[in-house]
């Protein structure tokens, strides 16, 4: 059983927190450090788990830690772990930036301990159904929406939302990005509230990913179009169908519609077994540090081409 800590116990930090607790085969949770006294107090007592008023001194008790702090506190915090000697799970985006996150890939490899990072629709059950399904997409499309909440406008809709689909993408097309065409807004926020972007990969594939986090509503949907069928993913119900083009003897064509089966699985608690079972293991985790380095350099270039072209609107 890994001994491990929680860093930041915001919103997300406590969810992590409830399921580190109810995974009692794989860890033992020794306590948490956050920096605001007030919401140090206020865990430590609805969790009964003691508060560290140092980032040392858990690090000293605990084997892992879970960062869940702000995006551009990552580095320093996963860094100082690694110098300890402690295997870390950082929730997404990986870090700040990809000078930042090449380091942070340099230290790891170095310190020979485990960094997996919390791009949590990797563990999403109706992507786990559909993968199998899934074979040399020509397209896909892409809307991720969520009412606007203060909470996460740290950072720009494209690292908080889009991330996700960017990750999704490049392991599905399973090829390099050769071009990028991008649209972006800021709304209610200092930074891209809205987003809009066209992924071209050397195979072919096309991405076409929307991201909002100034909806009226919540919508987490992927298309995947292939040569004779369509396959839609449902991430927020969990649910996923798939369309397939028949073609009779006589040339007649039809289309038939399946519901794929799947699963209702906790995709927190499967993200957080799979880095326990990497370290148990020493393999290399299933959203690896160079799997984040790559989505958050793709989110980079698409930030920093809506801030910089004239599609950038204030």
């Amino acid at each position: 059983m890994l001994k491990i800590g929680v860093v930041g116990t915001g919103h997300l930090g406590k969810i992590h927190l409830q399921n580190l607790l109810e995974l009692t085969t794989d860890f033992s949770v020794q306590g948490f450090y956050d920096t605001d006294a007030g919401i140090s107090s206020e865990v430590e007592r609805d969790f009964n788990l003691k508060a560290f008023d140092q980032l040392d001194t858990l690090l000293a008790h605990v084997d892992a830690i879970l960062v869940s702090s702000p995006t551009h506190t990552h580095f320093s915090i996963a860094i100082q772990a690694l110098k300890s000697g402690k295997h870390v799970f950082i929730e997404k985006p990986v870090c700040l930036n990809i000078e930042e996150s090449k380091k942070l890939l340099r230290y790891a490899q170095e310190a020979g301990m485990v960094v997996q990072v919390g791009h949590v629709e990797r563990f999403n059950p109706a992507l786990l159904a559909s993968k199998p399904f899934i074979d040399k997409p020509l397209f896909l499309e892409t809307q991720r929406s969520a009412p606007f909440q203060k909470r996460g406008t740290d950072v720009s809709v494209v690292y908080d939302l889009m991330i996700h689909d960017i990750d999704i993408a490049l392991i599905l097309a399973n090829s390099n990005i050769k071009k990028i065409a991008s649209f972006g807004m800021k709304v209610l926020s200092d930074s891209i509230d809205m987003a809009s972007v066209r992924l071209e990969f050397e195979n072919g594939c096309v991405a076409s990913l929307s991201a909002s986090r100034v909806s009226q509503h919540k919508e987490r949907k992927t298309t995947f179009y292939m040569k004779d069928a369509q396959l839609t993913i449902d991430f927020l119900k969990k649910e996923a169908v798939r369309n397939v083009l028949l073609i009779d003897s006589e040339g007649q064509q039809s289309v038939v519609r399946s519901v794929i089966p799947v699963e209702d699985t906790n995709a927190i608690q499967s993200e957080l077994t799979a880095f326990a079972d990497a370290i148990r293991t020493s393999k290399i985790p299933q959203v690896s540090l160079t799997d984040a380095h790559r989505a958050l350099q793709i989110a980079e270039l698409i930030s920093e081409q809506i801030n910089e072209s004239n599609h950038f609107l204030q």
